[in-house]
């Protein structure tokens, strides 16, 4: 039962790896890390390092946290955005100078709470309408970033060896365009805040999604896999 289950799945990967959607996506994300490479050689020449992008990328971020409180959307969407850039540029400039294990975990934790921020952003815009709403996303948040981070803790004790390959946020899905959802998350948020409500309880179930799917990439890595290995 177990090996028809573990089979399934990996033809229903192969599937969708292998559909228009998915080669279009990495098509355009070639074209755009191409790019990215180019500023991120230039700013690794003058010295510039992945933490230093990182930590501004972090401050610009949280900056929208006080335009948000103000309904000063377009603004928070233009420091939202600065901050994603630089989340992709950090990456970048770490390939050419080398990744760390502090580099991947100041990126990683300042992401989460970056999120967190924003969510947090948009409960004091308007407490009455959004508290309830920004509460559910953070508990759909919470469960996938625990469920990400304990399973990244894992299987690093269970490699014996450190990986140094960056968690994803959890708003991503399987992989699926990687860091695109999370911001059109953002910018959906932005341009319709009156629709924060039907938003958030869409994004919370999403993070549940992904918690799933994390509990079921886990038990069959480490449940499954190891079964077959004996």
């Amino acid at each position: 039962m177990k090996n028809k289950i573990s089979l399934k799945l990996k033809e229903i990967t192969e599937k969708f790896n292998n559909s228009d959607i998915c080669k279009n996506s990495k098509c355009i994300q070639e074209k755009w890390n191409t790019k990215v490479n180019i500023i991120a050689k230039w700013l690794h020449k003058n010295s510039i390092t992945a933490n230093m992008i990182t930590i501004f990328g972090f401050i610009i971020g949280m900056m929208s946290i006080n335009f948000l409180a103000m309904n000063m959307y377009l603004e928070a969407l233009i420091f939202i955005l600065i901050n994603r850039f630089c989340d992709v540029l950090d990456g970048a400039v770490a390939r050419i100078e080398g990744i760390t294990k502090f580099g991947v975990f100041l990126d990683l934790c300042l992401d989460f709470v970056f999120y967190a921020g924003v969510i947090f952003g948009f409960a004091l815009a308007d407490p009455y309408e959004n508290a309830v709403s920004a509460c559910f996303l953070l508990f759909g948040f919470t469960a996938s970033s625990s469920a990400l981070l304990a399973y990244g803790l894992i299987n690093y004790n269970s490699s014996k060896k450190a990986n140094t390959q960056k968690l994803e946020s959890p708003f991503y899905l399987g992989g699926l365009a990687q860091g695109f959802e999370t911001v059109c998350a953002f910018v959906l948020l932005c341009i319709m805040p009156f629709a924060f409500l039907p938003i958030a309880i869409a994004l919370g179930c999403w993070c549940f999604l992904k918690a799933l799917i994390i509990v079921s990439t886990a038990y069959y890595k480490l449940v499954i896999n190891e079964q077959k290995s004996k």
